[in-house]
């Protein structure tokens, strides 16, 4: 499921950008395009994964293991 799911987003981020360069906008409104959308992307992540912290019983959130570098 993880994979599908990026790949997903990747195809996404593929069309946009398709959809994007085909109006003819200025490097600038491109940018702004692209940082408006890079901001929603973070907020709806950002609430994604509050909501599922908040729905972890404490014994799931105690057990948890750090990534190892």
């Amino acid at each position: 499921m993880g994979n599908m799911r990026l790949l997903l987003i990747a195809a996404a981020i593929l069309v946009a950008v398709v959809a994007l360069l085909t109006l003819d906008l200025s490097a600038t409104e491109f940018g702004i395009v692209l940082l408006g959308g890079a901001a929603a992307v973070a907020v709806v992540m950002f609430f994604l994964t509050r909501r599922r912290y908040q729905r972890m019983t404490d014994a799931e959130k105690d057990s948890r293991e750090p990534p190892e570098l």
